[in-house]
């Protein structure tokens, strides 16, 4: 049985949110479907409603709730938007757990272990219909002896290797995908793929997390892996404890600016109600993560409802500090300038989420010196030294810095 979703006041004025979070669940509850039904008669704006949802990525859901109860309520033209969103996205989320499915099967030709991870994965586990997720790319995570030879079987698949968005010559392309040392300058820890033909997007991660975030859990997903079963197919998965970890990581990443991250850790609850909390916080607390997970929890409480263990709830409630980051992130989340965030917004939210102090450290050392892409692009490997590189980038951020200023 779910929880009573808390709204601060905020929230509560704005029909259109109350909705949107009505609505983001696989399995409304009766309270909330009569919600629901009063909400839709108030003077909602439809158009609003669309854009927050597409904005937090939950239009699936949005629509599956509407269309199940209260149809006559939505406009028509709405409704039918809606279906066609749907629809486009069940057909996208076909297309990549088929050509999920074909590359494990060719990692496994070549004997190189591989771990899905979010994407079709997760929509099949925790939402269990992959029509009700909205996911645009594949995750895939190799062990780090085997970049290379990942590497070259998604160029083999005809996959063209993406460098984070940025332009650059041919020469600069062929030397990044040539280097067997560049992925010391991803930080994701991961190689971008893209396979024009086929509209695919796929990450080859090394790390679950990336390397400056400093939370280390690729050992325990190895470990602990499991199987979950897509379109009659076996395919390997973190394990339920895992994948929460996984995504209060990535959720504190991005600064919860999405509610489809939240949605996530409530579906995944929902749908293994024999998580085994005792070993989740003690891994948590081991690396160095629990605030960040009490923080997910009680996000996936306090805006969806999500049923939490009571003595999991006291340990939650005891921390100040996680009140406070849920709090900021509530009033934050559907705010005009929720995905505006400077640098220095990020890591203060980014350290404020740490418990241990050297965590902190670790952080913001490996934030400020650990070189990028883009700085490899300033001087190609072949001519440079690369630990020179991490003389380079506090040099590049001073100079872009003052700048900035001058400007």
């Amino acid at each position: 049985m779910l929880q009573s979703p808390v709204l601060n006041s905020s929230l509560a004025t704005h029909p259109e949110i109350q909705i949107l979070l009505c609505c983001a669940t696989t399995q409304i509850e009766s309270e909330t479907a009569s919600r629901l039904k009063a909400l839709v008669q108030e003077n909602i704006d439809w158009v609003k409603l669309t854009q927050l949802a597409q904005q937090h990525r939950v239009m699936p859901l949005l629509y599956s709730n509407l269309n199940a109860i209260c149809p006559q309520a939505v406009p028509k033209d709405i409704l039918n938007q809606l279906l066609v969103n749907f629809r486009t996205n069940t057909r996208r989320s076909l297309l990549l757990s088929a050509e999920l499915v074909r590359l494990l099967n060719l990692f496994e030709a070549q004997a190189i272990p591989a771990l899905p991870f979010k994407g079709p994965v997760l929509a099949a586990s925790a939402y269990g219909n992959l029509s009700l997720r909205q996911f645009s790319d594949l995750d895939i995570l190799v062990r780090p002896q085997d970049i290379e030879k990942a590497k070259a079987l998604f160029l083999s698949e005809g996959y063209r290797m993406k460098i984070e968005r940025i332009e650059v010559t041919q020469e600069q392309e062929a030397a990044f995908v040539r280097s067997q040392s560049i992925h010391q300058f991803v930080r994701e820890a991961a190689y971008p793929f893209i396979h024009h033909k086929k509209g695919v997007t796929a990450e080859l991660h090394w790390g679950i997390m990336p390397q400056y975030f400093c939370f280390p859990i690729d050992s325990l997903a190895w470990e602990q892996s499991e199987f979950v079963s897509i379109a009659g197919n076996k395919v390997p998965n973190l394990s339920p404890e895992i994948t929460l970890l996984m995504l209060v990581g990535h959720g504190t990443k991005d600064c919860w600016t999405q509610l489809a991250r939240i949605c996530d850790i409530a579906e995944l609850i929902r749908s293994h109600p024999q998580l085994n909390w005792t070993k989740l916080i003690e891994q948590a607390r081991i690396k160095g993560g629990q605030r960040m997970l009490f923080l997910g929890l009680m996000l996936a409480r306090n805006l969806l409802g999500a049923s939490l263990p009571e003595e999991v709830w006291q340990k939650i409630q005891a921390e100040k500090e996680v009140e406070l980051l849920a709090r900021q992130v509530s009033e934050r989340l559907f705010s005009p300038s929720n995905a505006s965030f400077q640098d220095g917004s990020v890591t203060r939210f980014h350290l404020g989420t740490r418990e241990r102090l050297m965590d902190k450290v670790r952080y913001f050392i490996k934030v400020l010196i650990t070189p990028t892409t883009s700085d490899w692009l300033l001087l190609p490997l072949a001519q440079f030294p690369a630990f020179l590189y991490y003389l380079l980038r506090p040099i590049r951020l001073v100079r872009e810095q003052v700048s900035k200023v001058l400007n």
